[in-house]
């Protein structure tokens, strides 16, 4: 017997004595078995569907979940991983929205990564955490890899970030407060700082007497924002003046040579994202 709902009752004991009676009253009204089954599906748990897996487990999932909230439901690996899905052995969309009693079967492949466009579609919390934080990664290994690139290609004549003493980086990490050298691989890689200004910093006084700011031309006084202390050249072919759509050259013991964004002779830049960069006048 249960007792009755007293005052000393918590929310959730009240809720558990209806979901008990509404179960006694299904039961005593079911013709057999699985009616009663499709009725505590239906009538008892309708913000949920059960679906198979291809040996016969049970995952719950919220209403309107598809084959991509399965996976994660099963494993964030199988999710990670899925390529496509077989919904009661036939192809089914991965977008598409599954149904209580489905049997679900996972295609995946090696190598494979979450797509940001499944995160229209899913509706399990699980499944939303799990792709943002992988992308998150992504993002940031991408980064990383692209920094590495423009950092090696601003360090220019034979230099690598691998022959960088360990005491300039240091103070490099220090000056812009960052925790490890991939973070600023990341801001490098992310935009978020010049890889020519950070280069500079981590040559050292010794090997940049070429790129510091010591030119008798004034127009290379003109600021460009993020370049402090690196050589700016104004390129004769399109001659920039304050207020246009800019984009720097990086040209390796040379600094920056800051082009007019249309200029024939940076035809097609956007495919060179060591070679150049877009900038901005100083306010």
């Amino acid at each position: 017997a249960y007792k009755d709902q007293g005052e000393s009752s918590t929310p959730a004991q009240i809720r558990a004595q209806r979901w008990m009676q509404s179960l006694l009253e299904l039961q005593q009204s079911a013709g057999n078995s699985f009616e009663f089954i499709e009725s505590v599906k239906s009538d008892l748990f309708p913000d949920e569907i059960y679906v198979f897996t291809p040996e016969g487990r049970i995952v719950e999932l919220p209403t309107g979940a598809t084959s991509v909230d399965f996976a994660y439901a099963v494993h964030t690996a199988i999710g990670h991983a899925c390529v496509g899905a077989r919904v009661d052995r036939q192809p089914y969309p991965l977008s598409q929205s599954l149904n209580t009693g489905q049997t679900i079967e996972i295609i995946t492949a090696p190598g494979a990564r979450p797509n940001a466009a499944w995160l229209n579609f899913v509706v399990s919390s699980k499944a939303r955490a799990k792709i943002r934080q992988l992308l998150k990664n992504l993002k940031r290994e991408d980064s990383i890899s692209l920094g590495r690139r423009l950092l090696n290609h601003a360090l220019g004549n034979g230099n690598k970030l691998g022959d960088i003493p360990q005491e300039n980086i240091n103070k490099e990490l220090v000056r812009m407060k960052l925790h490890s050298i991939d973070d600023l691989l990341a801001e490098v890689g992310l935009g978020n700082t010049m890889s020519v200004v950070v280069a500079h910093n981590l040559l050292g006084n010794a090997s940049i007497n070429n790129v510091i700011t010591d030119n008798s031309d004034s127009r290379s006084k003109l600021p460009i924002k993020g370049a402090e202390g690196v050589l700016i050249t104004f390129a004769k072919c399109c001659r920039p003046i304050p207020g246009d759509p800019i984009v720097a050259h990086i040209s390796p013991g040379k600094g920056l040579v800051i082009h007019h964004e249309s200029c024939r002779n940076i035809r097609g830049y956007q495919k060179e994202p060591e070679k150049f960069m877009q900038v901005d006048w100083d306010e």
